[in-house]
């Protein structure tokens, strides 16, 4: 999104729902309460839903298209026992020094590093950071102050993920996050479409191109077992109806990531990625081919990769020391227990 007049309105509304929200709104943790046994327990395949790439544990990433009151979206998930995730800042933004950022959240892809697990899945981040759509945070070192109430996703040191209103409870004290992305506040909450996105001033959700309210959107969510949903349509919607389409996909919370036809971009591979691949599963008529990440891009985005094959691994980082306003890199190694 190029700007956003982030009118008083969202502020008025954002108390609001804060207020609401505060004492009902828990994180959605990306590793969900499931039987004692389901740790060696395979994803399974699922009605409706495309299987694009899997491995000894199951499905990892799966998709489909939505048609949701006459309009397309895109969605892929990603099967919170299976695939880790980390973020990455862009070329322009958010704004950074030359060196300031490590290789593994630099503005491309950082196959030595992410390509030793492998790529299963990339897509578009959040506002810039000029569009005061909220703060972000990666291996340790904060790129815009995090603002209290706006939605957040969180990132650990081994990948796993929570979503949740920002505030000094979250993301909880066993979660050692080393990312954060915010932008803007919920789309969805308990399983429902807030009614800031029904019924707000669109302008509280971006600056909308030639200032026409409806614009292609993008959005993230996370259901009830943790897994986490993307959804996106280059064709013109409010964010009512983004948000509308993520609930259908089976989000029970989300957050509106990036508007406006030039952003919205996703990628999926059919192959678990160890060097600059293709990603056959993409947005219908998006501006951009995904593969721009394998190489670098302007604007922040989130890559997906694969958790190894053996339920006992995990690939995991060093996680944050107690330095503070220095980036610490987050080199993946592999974990096992025995």
């Amino acid at each position: 999104m190029v700007s956003v007049t982030r009118v008083r309105l969202r502020a008025a509304f954002t108390a609001t729902l804060v207020g609401v929200l505060a004492t009902t709104l828990l994180p959605t943790e990306s590793r969900a309460s499931a039987p004692a046994n389901s740790a060696t327990s395979v994803e399974r395949p699922q009605a409706n839903w495309n299987v694009a790439t899997s491995s000894r544990r199951g499905v990892m990433v799966d998709y489909r298209m939505l048609n949701v009151a006459g309009v397309e979206y895109r969605a892929i998930r990603l099967r919170a026992r299976t695939t880790l995730l980390r973020w990455h800042v862009g070329a322009i933004d958010p704004p950074t020094r030359a060196g300031e950022i490590p290789p593994d959240a630099g503005s491309s892809i950082n196959w030595p590093n992410e390509g030793l697990a492998g790529v299963v899945a990339v897509f578009n981040g959040g506002f810039k950071v000029g569009a005061d759509g909220g703060g972000s945070m990666v291996d340790g070192l904060t790129l815009s102050p995090l603002v209290r109430g706006d939605m957040t996703l969180a990132i650990n040191a081994a990948g796993h993920w929570k979503m949740g209103l920002w505030e000094p409870n979250f993301p909880g004290p066993s979660f050692h996050a080393i990312a954060y992305r915010q932008n803007l506040g919920p789309l969805i909450a308990n399983g429902k479409v807030t009614n800031a996105a029904l019924y707000a001033n669109p302008l509280s959700w971006g600056s909308p191109l030639n200032n026409l309210p409806l614009q292609p959107r993008s959005a993230l969510g996370i259901d009830a077992r943790g897994d986490l949903l993307y959804v996106a349509t280059m064709t013109s919607v409010s964010p009512g109806e983004i948000g509308r389409a993520l609930l259908s996909a089976g989000a029970r919370e989300g957050m509106e990531l990036d508007i406006n036809p030039y952003w919205p971009i996703l990628g999926a591979s059919f192959h678990v990625l160890h060097a600059p691949g293709d990603y056959p599963v993409q947005i219908p008529y998006s501006e951009h081919n995904p593969t721009i990440y394998n190489t670098g891009w302007e604007r922040d985005f989130f890559v997906a990769m694969a958790e190894p094959n053996a339920w006992n691994c995990e690939w995991t980082s060093s996680g944050l020391g107690a330095s503070s306003g220095v980036a610490q890199p987050q080199p993946l190694r592999e974990a096992c227990t025995h």
